[in-house]
């Protein structure tokens, strides 16, 4: 079985680019953190009204190619690790010329904001992301 990714589109803006005309940095962080709060949402079945129960603590990117103004990118993101409070996401961002334009990833921890403290990954979310992924 091949792993399943969760997918988003974006559509790049003017905004979104520098003075080269190309997307600037800081925006793949946006990408980034966009598809992981839309995969997340919808794995969890959750209104986009609520907190997530975890919440994220580091990314980092790696750029490869640029993209442009009117590129459409697909971020496909997925979950590559589960610590024993944490989990850590990859999200590949493809320009639909199968480009891949950057690579990146996130860690995320389980937050439980009524103490305000950290809490274990629960089973129940280890089993939705592997049902929709097939894989980690």
């Amino acid at each position: 079985m091949s792993k399943r990714h969760y997918e988003t589109p974006i559509d790049v803006k003017y905004r979104d680019t520098d003075s080269m005309g190309h997307v600037s940095s800081p925006v793949y962080y946006d990408y980034l953190q966009h598809s992981y709060l839309s995969y997340m949402f919808d794995l969890l079945d959750m209104p986009r009204t609520e907190k997530l129960p975890h919440i994220m603590v580091k990314t980092q990117c790696e750029y490869l190619a640029p993209a442009m103004f009117g590129d459409k990118l697909t971020v496909r993101s997925s979950v590559v690790k589960f610590g024993s409070k944490s989990f850590e996401l990859e999200h590949v961002m493809e320009r639909d010329d199968k480009q891949i334009i950057a690579r990146g990833a996130s860690t995320h921890v389980m937050f439980d904001y009524t103490t305000n403290k950290t809490a274990l990954v629960p089973d129940a979310f280890k089993e939705r992301v592997m049902t929709f992924q097939g894989s980690l």
